[in-house]
């Protein structure tokens, strides 16, 4: 990873690395990200991969040892949007799935708009504060 590749800016990451590499290079080098942001303390990570080529569409055995890797890099704090080409994403997003259901929380967008307002939407849900008891949650009398 280079010192151009990773940018921070506040508690966000942004990782946009530029190489030809195998799948399994390109799992490692994201999952160095994921390392890197929750060592420097960030909330969140933007991934973009679409400069890394040279791999087809991934298997889903593939994609469930990305899963697997990106689960244990990114752990339970670090929210992660991954940007990826239309032809790298599974119709289902079984990747994202799977490492969702390890406990990720993350998502994978065709563009960095969406994954930006993904990001943001976490934000706006965090600010959000409670300004009236829930009155079914009170005992009868």
């Amino acid at each position: 990873m280079t010192g151009t590749d990773f940018e921070q800016i506040g508690r966000r990451g942004f990782y946009r690395p530029s190489a030809r590499v195998s799948f399994e290079q390109a799992v490692e080098m994201v999952a160095a990200a994921m390392r890197k942001a929750r060592a420097l303390g960030l909330t969140d990570l933007l991934v973009n991969t679409k400069g890394l080529v040279g791999f087809g569409h991934p298997s889903i055995f593939a994609r469930h040892h990305l899963a697997v890797e990106w689960a244990r890099s990114a752990g339970a704090s670090l929210r992660v949007a991954v940007i990826a080409r239309p032809d790298i994403i599974d119709p289902q997003k079984i990747g994202a799935l799977m490492a969702q259901n390890r406990g990720v929380a993350g998502d994978v967008f065709t563009n960095e708009a969406e994954g930006l307002a993904w990001l943001d939407s976490h934000l706006a849900n965090t600010a959000m504060t409670v300004t009236a008891p829930n009155s079914s949650l009170k005992p009868r009398l």
